[in-house]
C-alpha cells in the first residue's frame, strides 16, 4: 500500500481559506460528472494533514481508527462530504447575492456546535487562544475544523471577496484579494492558461469577414 503522506494535496492554498480549499476537493464542479477527491476517509485525512490541521502522528492515528472502524469511517466521510456541499451552497448564494439556503446553513451550524466540544480556551502569555483538545484527535476533527473556518468567513468582511473561477467547467471558489477584485481564474497556470489558449484558438479560426 502506498504511503498516503508521500505528497501533499494539490491545490491547498488556492482558495485563500481553509473552508474554500475544502469545497474545492470536488474537482470540475460545474461539469455534469464532477471529479470527487474525497473517495475514502484516508483521502479526508490526507487533505487534513496537507492543510496543516493535524500532525503526521495525529493523521496516522486517524487512519488507524479508520482501519479498526471501517463503517464508522465511511459514515464520517459521508458527513464531511455533506458538510462540504452545504458550504458550497452557502458560498454559491454569497456569490449570487441571494438568500443563504436554510438547510445548508443548519448543517454548517450543527457542525460548528458539535466542534465546540473539541476545543478550549488556553492561556497564551497575557492572553488566551482557542486550542484543540490534546491527545488523539477525534475522527470528526477534519469536518469540525472546516466548519469553524466557514463560519469565520461568513461572519467576516472577507465574505465580500468570495468568487468563483470563470472557467466553464472548473467551479473552484477563491477569495479575490486583488486590489480591484479582477481575478478571474483559480490559477493562471491551470484555468487561466487553458482559457487564454482557447480564446487564441477561437480568434485564429474565426472566419474572415466577407468570406
Amino acid at each position: 500500500m502506498s504511503d498516503p503522506f508521500a505528497t501533499r494535496w494539490s491545490g491547498i492554498g488556492v482558495g485563500g481559506s481553509l473552508a474554500v480549499d475544502f469545497v474545492n476537493t470536488l474537482d470540475w464542479r460545474l461539469r455534469k460528472v464532477p471529479s470527487e477527491g474525497l473517495r475514502t476517509y484516508a483521502d479526508l485525512v490526507r487533505w487534513t494533514w496537507s492543510a496543516g490541521l493535524v500532525t503526521g502522528s495525529e493523521a496516522r492515528s486517524l487512519l488507524e481508527w479508520a482501519d479498526l472502524h471501517p463503517r464508522a469511517a465511511t459514515r464520517e466521510l459521508a458527513r464531511a462530504v455533506e458538510l462540504r456541499e452545504s458550504i458550497a451552497l452557502v458560498f454559491a448564494a454569497l456569490r449570487d447575492e441571494t438568500r443563504l439556503p436554510s438547510d445548508a446553513l443548519a448543517t454548517l451550524d450543527a457542525a460548528c456546535r458539535a466542534g465546540a466540544l473539541d476545543r478550549s480556551l488556553r492561556p497564551l502569555g497575557r492572553f488566551a487562544e482557542w486550542s484543540r483538545t490534546p491527545g488523539a484527535p477525534p475522527p470528526q476533527r477534519p469536518a469540525w475544523t472546516v466548519a469553524d473556518d466557514a463560519a469565520r468567513l461568513l461572519t467576516s468582511p472577507d465574505r465580500e471577496r468570495l468568487s468563483q473561477c470563470r472557467d466553464e467547467d472548473c467551479g473552484w471558489f477563491f477569495l479575490d484579494t486583488s486590489r480591484n477584485r479582477s481575478r478571474r481564474w483559480c490559477t493562471m497556470k491551470g484555468c487561466g492558461n487553458r482559457n487564454k489558449a482557447r480564446s487564441f484558438y477561437r480568434r485564429a479560426h474565426r472566419p474572415a469577414k466577407g468570406s
